[in-house]
């Protein structure tokens, strides 16, 4: 990586003091800037970080608390990418994660070189999840149109739906209003590139080369033209 590279704002938050600073120490690379930890309960002039990190235990209560701190966060900076790392055997926890807005899941067992690359893919707008996960909701996606009629199409549009982060839901919704880009940045308070990159990936999600492609499938309810 070249040293004049900028390098990607990492807040980590974490209720282990000795999780955090294991994954302090191994992120803290050329390419990584570690945030000083903040508390999500406090407002306060606070560094915009690129990527927020969440790690959670196995217990109950930082489960239950995981999507709360999630949605907080989402709140105070809306533009940052939100990755979790946790036991994902756990399938309740990765929805609610992904339902609070997380755009990157994976496991605690994920090697640091591959959680390095996630943070690049994140900072991209890409979203990042674990390929057991990804199947579950292919299956899903498969049975929901398992027979003919106009419910299991809706049904399929409606899995594809919750595979966009809530971000990208809320874009989805402004774009099927007719909001412009410009107009959706500021109702989201995020930046016009932002917007540009949760549109490709709605796109990608729904198979649409255009923004009108984009709405007229999300009216159809999935209904693919023979």
């Amino acid at each position: 990586m070249e040293e004049d590279a900028p390098k990607i704002s990492l807040l980590i938050i974490d209720s282990s003091p000795l999780r955090r600073a294991c994954i302090a120490v191994a992120l803290d690379t050329a390419g990584t800037r570690v945030l000083p930890q903040v508390g999500l309960e406090t407002d306060g002039a606070v560094e915009a970080p690129d990527i927020i990190l969440f790690q959670t235990g196995d217990s109950d209560a930082e489960s239950a608390a995981l999507p709360i701190q999630i949605a907080e966060a989402r709140r105070r900076w809306p533009a940052a990418p939100i990755l979790v790392i946790a036991d994902h055997g756990n399938e309740a926890l990765m929805q609610a994660a992904i339902a609070a807005g997380a755009q990157g899941l994976l496991r605690s067992s994920t090697g640091i070189a591959t959680m390095q690359q996630a943070l690049f893919l994140l900072k991209d707008g890409l979203a990042v999840y674990p390929a057991a996960f990804t199947a579950l909701l292919q299956a899903r996606m498969a049975s929901a149109g398992g027979s003919n009629g106009v419910s299991e199409r809706i049904a399929l549009a409606v899995d594809k739906f919750k595979l966009l982060t809530k971000r990208q839901r809320d874009v989805l919704r402004l774009l099927a209003q007719g909001a412009s880009n410009k107009d959706i940045a500021q109702k989201l308070n995020i930046s016009e590139s932002t917007v540009k990159v949760h549109v490709r990936a709605i796109m990608a999600v729904n198979g649409a080369s255009n923004r009108t492609q984009i709405v007229a499938h999300l009216l159809k309810g999935g209904e693919s033209e023979d």
